[in-house]
């Protein structure tokens, strides 16, 4: 009988089998890649409230973002700088309004002092404080609005003035953001008691697009438009201009009511319908745009929209109670977090106080708030620190740090938030 030899090749059945896995992983990474894609649901999500409240969490930073930043607003204390009352952020720089002087300011990522724009004043070239502002799409441009003049101006990211532009649109307009070189996102807003000359019915719409010289393209139609309301009634009303934030480089936008959009510059649609289910809320012309005498126990959400890739983030007030909840964008789930009025998610990246931003970048992936030296020093201070969870030690050594060298009359400090990426996210 004849026995086959075995031939041997030194070296080639590993270098076969790490092929084969690498192979195997790659197509395993790609179908990951492909499916996550593919399991987060389709536009207008349904977020069901009853569920939130039936299924209480810890929701953590650590969950949603990679890491925290500190900036202090120009450590040159002869800039002196207020309360910050706006930000808008660029791919490299920030935009700010505040308290101080009413000026737009702009500053790098480091918070270093870079140059204003315009004055103060109803001459050429100047503007009303609290005017409404806008970076462009592209970063090489800054648009204010002037107030009660139907106008806004024109600047060049060195506060170089370029032109002003006629923008009539109505005076409750609240806020504007660029959308493309030439479309607008605005905000209106009415409060009955300080506009009661405002003869002209002002509920004509929530927001709208806009193209550069004030022309609507899509409204987004108030619930009151057409309606007939007396002076005296009117008086009484108040509706609160939407608020906005950016996810993928569009506007995430919640008016009064039960929807929340997704705006870009050519469209306006439902991103998600709030189901309450049997929870008492917020949902009759009287629930949304009349002074209560008293505290109200009927459930409505009030704050801004935070959506990231797989998951959507907003706060609820129900009577004295308060809740952030979170929308899972795969799984269609809800679940929700009880809260201390105006707190946030539980900062376990640095142990810091905890975090709720009121600005996005346009990307939506940083996420942005501001507070005063005295009040950071006082949330963070040694004795809290010592007794808080991190889950990056050496991210809570550069807090302890800041918090030290921190003065009490430093200018604010910003706090920025870097979210986590996702497969399939751009």
């Amino acid at each position: 009988m004849q026995t086959t030899k075995s031939v041997r090749f030194p070296g080639v059945i590993p270098v076969l089998l790490f092929i084969i896995v690498l192979a195997t992983g790659c197509t395993n990474k790609k179908n990951v890649r492909e499916s996550d894609e593919l399991k987060v649901l389709p536009y207008p999500h349904i977020i069901d409230i009853s569920e939130g409240l039936s299924n209480p969490s810890e929701i953590r930073l650590s969950e949603i973002a990679d890491s925290i930043r500190y900036v202090v607003l120009s450590k040159d204390k002869q800039e002196v700088i207020g309360d910050v009352d706006k930000i808008q952020i660029s791919d490299s720089h920030l935009y700010l309004r505040t308290s101080s002087d009413g000026i737009v300011k702009r500053f790098d990522m480091n918070g270093n002092y870079l140059n204003s724009f315009g004055n103060i004043g109803r001459g050429p070239k100047e503007y009303l404080p609290g005017s409404a502002y806008s970076t462009s799409v592209n970063d090489d441009k800054l648009f204010v609005f002037r107030s009660a003049m139907d106008s806004y101006l024109v600047f060049e990211p060195n506060g170089n003035y370029v032109e002003t532009v006629d923008f009539p649109v109505s005076r409750t307009m609240f806020d504007f953001r660029s959308l493309s070189d030439s479309v607008f996102l605005c905000t209106f807003f009415y409060i009955g008691s300080i506009m009661k000359d405002y003869t002209e019915n002002p509920f004509n719409c929530s927001a709208g697009i806009f193209d550069c010289n004030g022309n609507p393209l899509k409204l987004i139609e108030h619930p009151l438009k057409n309606a007939d309301i007396s002076k005296s009634d009117a008086g009484n009303m108040i509706s609160m201009a939407p608020s906005i934030t950016f996810f993928d480089n569009r506007i995430v936008l919640m008016p009064d009511g039960d929807t929340i959009y997704e705006i870009d510059s050519k469209s306006i649609f439902p991103g998600y319908i709030i189901k309450w289910g049997n929870v008492p809320h917020n949902q009759s012309v009287k629930d949304f745009f009349f002074r209560q005498s008293g505290p109200s126990d009927k459930a409505s959400v009030w704050s801004l929209i935070l959506e990231t890739y797989d998951r959507t983030f907003f706060r609820l007030t129900k009577g004295t109670e308060y809740y952030i909840f979170e929308y899972n964008k795969v799984s269609g789930s809800t679940r929700s977090m009880a809260i201390e009025r105006d707190k946030g998610f539980l900062n376990d990246l640095d142990g810091g106080d905890d975090f709720y931003p009121y600005y996005t970048n346009r990307s939506g992936d940083i996420w942005i708030t501001g507070q005063d030296a005295y009040t950071f020093k006082e949330k963070n201070s040694p004795e809290i620190l010592a007794k808080s969870e991190a889950a990056y030690p050496e991210m809570k050594e550069k807090l302890e740090k800041f918090a030290d060298n921190l003065k009490q009359d430093d200018n604010p400090v910003l706090k920025l938030v870097y979210l986590k990426k996702h497969l399939g996210q751009k």
